[in-house]
């Protein structure tokens, strides 16, 4: 007799990216500082009515590329660096229009092990000025690390700025980096790296439907709490696995149990409409359709990356010289 077969589902995503589930095994002591009856006890999938007209929502993402490594030798010490761009803006979307507004261009020279210095890059007509920035690691990934610090740092400013207009913003991403906990600002999360809920509890996010919801449940960590849900925008093919199309959302605890129900709710009428397609975006469909254009905007007012680094290398040949 032969063995049973184990089915295999496809995660979407391409495999330069990772995973957008990124957990295995449920952790007993996450569940400790979690509380699933905030909203409702029925643990079940909530589908919320159709909200009349269209409330103007914001969309702020941001992007960063590393421009050139450097490498300086001080006293026979290598000091890792680099040229980096950061870019942030928004996607103000109503009704079916949109427009990109709020860019924002920064550019940094980051040295570690508490080097510091500016530099200005001639790239054709225009000087490109690298602010120059210290950092008190020294290793490439540390330095990577402190140019998406600029960038989360640049996009919660933007987002804090939107929210006190009284716009509706989803931030991409945690919102780890806001320091104002009141405002209303959605976080969107695209990966899933923990669970959260038990496995009872987080049975019901693989049988979302599209445009459902799981109930609110409070994450209580000390530093950051909050209120977070799962919505799934769109479904999954028969051949992806069950989580494609779930997105986690959290709101800071500050904002309020009702209030945090109501941007649920808005989450879950307003955001599958923008849910993307494989055809034109990788990380689809989790990546909406906002996020994804501001992103290949961002990208292009960095500039060309090819004549940035020349310029770069042209400016390093004339210190060398």
């Amino acid at each position: 007799m032969a063995d049973k077969r184990t089915v295999l589902r496809l995660d979407p995503w391409p495999p330069e990216y990772e995973s957008a589930v990124q957990f295995g095994d449920f952790e007993e002591e996450v569940a400790g500082i979690i509380d699933t009856t905030v909203e409702t006890t029925a643990w079940e999938p909530i589908r919320p009515q159709p909200l009349w007209g269209s409330p103007s929502l914001c969309f702020v993402d941001g992007v960063r590329r590393v421009e050139a490594r450097v490498i300086a030798d001080i006293d026979g010490k290598p000091v890792h660096g680099l040229f980096g761009s950061t870019a942030v803006g928004c996607a103000r979307v109503c009704g079916k229009n949109a427009i990109l507004s709020d860019l924002e261009i920064e550019r940094f020279l980051i040295l570690g092990a508490g080097l510091k210095q500016s530099d200005v890059v001639r790239v054709g007509d225009l000087d490109l000025r690298f602010e120059g920035v210290s950092s008190s690691f020294n290793s490439p990934m540390e330095v990577l690390g402190e140019l998406q610090n600029f960038m989360r740092t640049l996009e919660a400013n933007l987002g804090q700025r939107l929210a006190s207009s009284g716009t509706c913003v989803f931030a991409d991403g945690p919102l780890t980096y806001y320091a104002i906990a009141k405002q209303e600002v959605v976080g969107i999360i695209k990966s899933i790296y923990l669970p959260y809920l038990s496995p009872t509890h987080f049975a019901i996010v693989s049988a979302l439907e599209s445009g459902c919801r799981t109930p609110l449940f409070a994450i209580q960590d000390g530093k950051y709490n909050r209120y977070s849900w799962f919505l799934r925008v769109a479904e999954g093919r028969a051949v992806d696995h069950s989580l494609a199309g779930i997105l986690r959302l959290e709101v800071r605890e500050a904002v309020g149990k009702d209030r945090a129900k109501e941007m649920a709710n808005l989450s879950a009428t307003e955001l599958p409409r923008f849910a993307s397609s494989s055809i034109r975006d990788p990380r689809a469909p989790q990546n909406l359709v906002p996020i994804g254009a501001l992103e290949g905007e961002l990208r292009r007012h960095l500039g060309d990356s090819v004549l940035v680094r020349r310029g770069i290398e042209k400016r390093l040949l004339e210190g060398v010289s």
